[in-house]
């Protein structure tokens, strides 16, 4: 299979992604016996997810977090101190009594940024090294920070091994981001040459992990009930406040510059589902990833709908100055 058939598999990937995520998740409610049992392969699943997301990504893009970090750490303060705590807030007030569910709503604003963020950053304008630096930056520091505000944010109320799972971190998102950020900064031309294969390899192996979690809570699912309904609930309003609490924020500190307000949205919103769901399936509880397997199938509507609104807002004073002239 030659490089262009790979890109071709791939585009065909992205273009059914939320079909594919829910096909996985009913192959695996439908045969839990065949793939339960793959559940110890995940971890190696994850390092090879957080090595091929770091392919994308090279040391020169923090020059953009260097040159802009002040009013930059104070909207990753918002992003792991305010989010955070309003999805716990969230998770206690729509789905009490389920704290491994309210645990993966802290979960999924802990993760680092969705590379997919880039595309939208890009289609709408923003300032594409911006958003390239903040996946760089959360990509690198998620082996660190998510143990440690798991720890803080959940620690007292689901029970899990901080110490494993900063290990397990370390081991398999750290080390991993670390050298495919190497690897991609000393070998260029390698990196693009095998980067398509290793992009459509991972988006496989995510459906599989996707089908692994969904065989997992079989037979949590069973008892759900109408909580469900309540975390596809929580869900949205996670994400539509996360929209709105970074782009107001963005605003107020960079008041003008639109492409950087853009990339701030985007990245204020989006995260690696992919790593999340084999992170929880392998250091917590298997209900701890419901609410992430679910936010897959939110994210990418979700950020059109966003591009959708802002196109209206940047056509709406273009018809004005028209309307003015003639």
């Amino acid at each position: 299979m030659n490089k262009e058939q790979v890109l071709r598999i791939n585009q065909w990937i992205g273009s059914k992604f939320s079909f594919l995520v829910v096909g996985s998740m009913i192959l695996g409610l439908i045969l839990p016996g065949i793939f339960a049992g793959m559940r110890p392969g995940v971890n190696m699943l994850l390092a090879v997810t957080m090595f091929t997301m770091a392919l994308g990504c090279r040391f020169t893009d923090f020059g953009q977090v260097a040159r802009l970090w002040k009013r930059l750490a104070f909207m990753f303060v918002i992003s792991y101190g305010i989010i955070p705590l309003f999805a716990l807030f969230l998770g206690k007030l729509i789905l009490p009594g389920e704290p491994s569910l309210a645990a993966g709503l802290v979960l999924i604003s802990l993760l680092p940024v969705a590379v997919t963020s880039a595309f939208w950053t890009e289609t709408n304008e923003g300032s594409l090294p911006v958003t390239l630096s903040i996946i760089t930056m959360t990509t690198l520091l998620s082996g660190v920070l998510i143990p440690v505000l798991m720890h803080l944010y959940v620690g007292t109320i689901v029970e899990f091994d901080s110490t494993a799972l900063i290990i397990g971190l370390v081991k398999n998102v750290l080390i991993p981001v670390l050298i495919g950020l190497a690897v991609n900064q000393y070998l260029p031309q390698q990196t693009r040459a095998v980067k398509p294969f290793l992009d459509t390899g991972v988006k496989l192996c995510l459906f599989l992990v996707i089908a692994i979690n969904a065989a997992v809570i079989v037979p949590y699912l069973e008892q759900m009930g109408r909580v469900l309904l309540g975390v596809i609930l929580g869900i949205i309003i996670y994400v539509l406040t996360c929209y709105t609490v970074g782009y107001s924020a963005s605003r107020l500190v960079f008041p003008h510059r639109r492409d950087v307000q853009i990339s701030i949205l985007y990245t204020s919103a989006m995260r690696n589902n992919s790593a999340g769901i084999v992170i929880a399936l392998a250091y917590f509880s298997p209900l701890v990833a419901v609410p992430v397997i679910l936010s897959i199938l939110f994210q990418q509507p979700m950020a059109a709908m966003v591009k959708a609104i802002l196109d209206r807002r940047t056509r709406e004073p273009q018809l004005a100055d028209i309307s003015a002239t003639s």
